[in-house]
């Protein structure tokens, strides 16, 4: 598999659960060769649901239990799109709002252009994502289940918070 002058000479599973470690040997236009840790999962592709309130101009986001840094997080409802699960990555979209936030309905945007196939979620990963906008979502009096090894709950931001926060995020990762 070549790709822009980067060939793949060696791919190999080195761990799977949920998620699945390749190690992977490219060789580069000049070259170089090296050896890289990537992340794979079945599917690879991944959504995401924002749900915004017109009313109150706020934010529906999760805050949930983050293993990788053992603490309690925000983030914004997202899960893998599972082809023998879902008929859609909006179908896939709306289990996850269901779930995550216990909400339903309103106005989907998709956040990409049809064809798209999808925001790489990281350069050390496979997986890309696909964003939905959610606007005036209504309650889910019957949410679908979280996944057993899930801990979260819903809480609302508003739009200011949420803008700031995110710049600030985005500053200190500098």
């Amino acid at each position: 598999m070549q790709q822009e002058g980067f060939e793949v000479l060696k791919e190999e599973q080195i761990f799977h659960r949920y998620l699945t470690i390749i190690d992977r040997v490219v060789k580069y236009p000049n070259g170089k060769e090296v050896k890289f840790d990537v992340l794979t999962c079945p599917s690879n592709h991944f959504v995401t649901a924002l749900a915004f309130f017109t009313s109150t101009k706020q934010f529906a986001v999760i805050k949930e239990y983050f293993q990788g840094v053992n603490r309690i997080g925000s983030a914004i409802a997202c899960g893998r799109y599972e082809p023998s699960k879902h008929n859609s990555i909006l179908h896939a979209a709306e289990c996850e709002l269901s779930e995550e936030c216990a909400l339903k309905g309103g106005k989907w945007i998709k956040l990409i252009p049809d064809g798209h196939p999808g925001v790489i979620e990281a350069k050390w990963a496979a997986t890309r994502f696909t964003p939905f906008l959610v606007i005036d979502p209504e309650e889910d009096e019957n949410p679908l289940e979280k996944d057993e090894e899930e801990y979260m709950h819903r809480a609302s931001v508003e739009f200011c918070v949420f803008r700031y926060s995110d710049f600030m995020n985005r500053r200190m990762s500098l």
